[in-house]
């Protein structure tokens, strides 16, 4: 049987941590990634197979 991931918009924002010289981390099921704006959650999340809620 095969699981299915969801997960709101919003929390996943709430994961990314601002840095101080511009963009943010990001931190998803243990891989982390730089991102440079909060919109590229979402491909992200897609990459990890979440169905994101908005």
């Amino acid at each position: 049987m095969e699981t299915i991931k969801t997960a709101s918009f919003e929390y996943l924002i709430s994961l990314a941590k601002e840095k101080p010289e511009g963009g943010y981390d990001f931190v998803l099921d243990g891989s982390s990634y730089h991102i440079k704006d909060v919109l590229e959650i979402s491909q992200i999340a897609d990459k990890h197979g979440y169905i994101v809620i908005y």
